[in-house]
């Protein structure tokens, strides 16, 4: 079916939205490396099988230094076998025993599990291997392709009725900061050859399954939700954050907090069939928000989102700054602070559509030995 046809479709089916809100049915509800892009594409050099799996507990695990040799990386440890390092050309990533905070080509990522230390062996959830950090670090492993990223949804969070977080004292919303933003990215992402969808364009309320089956509708490569952050009565928390649905069976980041619920899902969700490709663009466009604005770093994180759920796209939710922060609130109140957020959310997309054009690529055959 020709790609251009949903497109025209799309302003049809917002219309039925708003007429018919029930259309789509309910969903439920320390110093920083300077980042860097991801690894190089799978080539003939990495190994065709994938690491050994092994079982700690009830969760399946693959030792850190099979990971490395799968990816084609160097792996070190230190710490007495507490702290391991997978490095390669271009990319790295450290992990520490118990912990679910690991850096990721010098950026924050937060695992679904914990680094186990079994045996003294040190070892990564299959999941969060295959799901969150392979996909960074070698494109396309293990994963199926996706065709050359062209359509790029942007969803303006809330609007209408809900606006989401407010600075009284500016007197600035999310729903209009987040729809700013929106439209300034897509002009730089049309200029590049994409096109770029919206899933609201005025000030409207559209539901969260509405937003995704607006992405699913014209055949999205990409979908990006775009928020601004608040912590009630704190003025000095900043930064950035980025989420992705947690793969199958793994928990929300902030469900291991002290007295949080549990929410892991074991059923599967639409957008399950591509996580690796939404950690990719999570973390090309984390470094694009941490690098090119100097953003302090929150992390790349896990959240079971109702805007998310659905998708048939790579899809993330961006908090692209804190209105409850006195200073960072006053940047994202100007124009021209906004401009440098969707251009930092532009690169990060083009940085994502070139990882997946790269994967896409034949491996280059071996010299020969003549």
């Amino acid at each position: 079916m020709p790609r251009a046809a949903p497109l025209a479709r799309l302003r049809r089916f917002a219309g039925l939205a708003l007429l018919v809100p029930g259309l789509l049915g309910a969903a439920e509800s320390p110093p920083r490396a300077a980042p860097s892009r991801p690894g190089a594409p799978a080539t003939e050099k990495t190994p065709a099988t994938r690491p050994p799996i092994r079982r700690i507990g009830r969760v399946e695990h693959v030792a850190l230094a099979d990971a490395a040799r799968a990816l084609g990386l160097a792996f070190t440890a230190g710490d007495q076998g507490r702290r391991a390092t997978l490095k390669g050309p271009g990319v790295s990533a450290v992990f520490e025993a118990e912990s679910r905070e690991a850096t990721l080509n010098g950026l924050r990522l937060f695992l679904g599990e914990p680094v186990a230390l079994a045996g003294g062996v040190l070892s990564l959830s299959r999941a969060d291997f295959e799901r969150a950090v392979a996909p960074v670090l070698r494109p396309g492993f293990g994963l199926e392709p996706r065709p050359a990223p062209k359509v790029i949804v942007l969803d303006a969070g809330h609007g209408g009725n809900d606006p989401g977080r407010v600075n009284a004292s500016l007197k600035v919303n999310e729903k209009t900061l987040t729809l700013d933003v929106a439209r300034r990215a897509r002009r730089l992402l049309e200029a590049d050859g994409f096109k770029v969808v919206l899933t609201r364009e005025s000030d409207t309320f559209i539901a969260l399954p509405q937003r995704a089956a607006a992405a699913n509708l014209v055949q999205a490569d990409a979908f990006v939700s775009i928020h601004f952050n608040a912590l009630p009565q704190d003025a000095r928390t900043s930064g950035v954050e980025v989420y992705t649905f947690p793969p199958r069976g793994l928990r929300s980041t902030n469900s291991w907090s002290p007295g949080a619920k549990e929410d892991a899902e074991h059923h599967a969700s639409p957008v399950h069939r591509v996580d690796g490709w939404s950690a990719l663009l999570a973390h090309t466009l984390h470094g694009r928000l941490v690098g090119d604005l100097k953003a302090p770093d929150r992390g790349r994180k896990l959240m079971h989102l109702a805007v998310l759920r659905p998708l048939q796209a790579p899809g993330v939710l961006v908090e692209c700054g804190f209105l409850t922060s006195e200073a960072e609130a006053r940047r994202i109140a100007t124009p021209a602070y906004r401009q440098e957020l969707a251009a930092a959310l532009a690169a990060g997309i083009r940085d994502y559509a070139r990882a997946v054009e790269a994967a896409r690529r034949p491996p280059r055959a071996a010299p020969s030995s003549r």
